[in-house]
């Protein structure tokens, strides 16, 4: 199940909830007769609750409503479309897409007036965005592999795999060619990278090639930008700091404030520059600036050579004041 703590959760749910990304994530991902048949245009994410830019906890679904296109000849019918992130694997994950599937199609049961009493129910799809630690996803992916079930009974009912997408296992080269998409994409396969700076440097400098013609798009690259520069481990400033200077002037200002940070207070042990001054303003002063930012206790650790510990407890006085 997602941690819906997880900065890694709240950045996946955030990126789907930008029409391009998940445009393009289906136009990637989708099997071709059921991309061919949908008409994304029109496909509606189904979720009650809004994730902010800060990337906001939520407790929903990412769930689309798409239709068919006219020329399929299925009057009003839709396909439900159930997305699930996981950042660590899951034993049982094929029983509990199945249970979502089938709550989906429950829920939509209740909801239809008396009128629509004898219709058939819509088509759900599940895909699963895996960028765990472990690859290739580590366990069975079909539902017949969750029973405990010598005798085969249930691979009769239930035969399937889940359709996963294990991003550790797509080539860099693959992920620069997806445009929007592969701004999220990318940044969740490197974001556990013993050193995220060298691939934040090279995305930077390849986003003019990315289509940002509109605030939704720009506002969704920043966000990406602020997930990796909080959650991921910057060994290099320097670098890092010349390629924000050549970003877009409109994202520019707003990343240049939230990256001052590492030249201001420094790493433990990797930057160069900016580490005197980091001391001199007092690390604890550092890690409390970070925490209010709503940093990653074990970010700020990393960052500032606090123990973990010590971060905790000025985190919980933090949340007292």
């Amino acid at each position: 199940m997602a941690d819906l703590t997880s900065p890694h959760d709240r950045f996946f749910r955030s990126s789907m909830q930008n029409k391009s990304v998940a445009r393009q994530f289906f136009q990637q991902y989708l099997p071709k007769p059921l991309l061919k048949a949908l008409d994304l245009k029109q496909c509606k994410l189904e979720d009650s609750s809004y994730i902010d830019n800060e990337l906001q906890a939520s407790f929903s679904d990412v769930v689309f409503d798409c239709r068919y296109k006219d020329d399929t000849n299925t009057s009003n019918a839709k396909v439900i479309l159930l997305v699930e992130h996981q950042s660590t694997p899951d034993r049982l994950m094929p029983f509990r897409i199945y249970h979502y599937l089938f709550n989906l199609l429950y829920k939509h049961l209740k909801q239809r007036d008396a009128s629509q009493s004898n219709d058939k129910l819509p088509v759900v799809y599940a895909l699963v965005f895996y960028h765990g630690k472990q690859t290739p996803y580590p366990y069975p992916l079909r539902l017949t592999d969750c029973f405990d079930d010598p005798l085969k009974i249930m691979a009769k009912i239930f035969a399937k795999p889940v359709d996963v997408i294990d991003i550790n296992e797509t080539h860099d080269d693959e992920i620069k060619q997806q445009q929007l998409l592969g701004v999220m994409t990318g940044a969740l396969k490197h974001i556990r990278d013993r050193d995220i700076t060298r691939y934040m440097v090279g995305l930077i400098e390849r986003l003019h090639c990315v289509d940002m013609k509109h605030d939704l798009e720009q506002q969704f690259v920043l966000t990406a930008l602020k997930y990796m520069l909080k959650t991921g481990n910057i060994d290099e400033a320097e670098p890092l700091l010349a390629a924000i200077d050549k970003l877009p002037e409109t994202i520019r200002g707003e990343f240049m404030t939230a990256a001052e940070k590492i030249e201001e207070y420094g790493e433990q042990k990797g930057i160069k520059k900016g580490i005197e001054k980091g001391i001199g303003l007092g690390l604890e002063k550092a890690a409390i600036n970070f925490l209010k930012d709503g940093a990653e206790p074990r970010f700020v650790a990393r960052n500032t050579g606090i123990e973990l510990a010590d971060i905790l407890k000025l985190k919980a006085q933090l949340e007292q004041e």
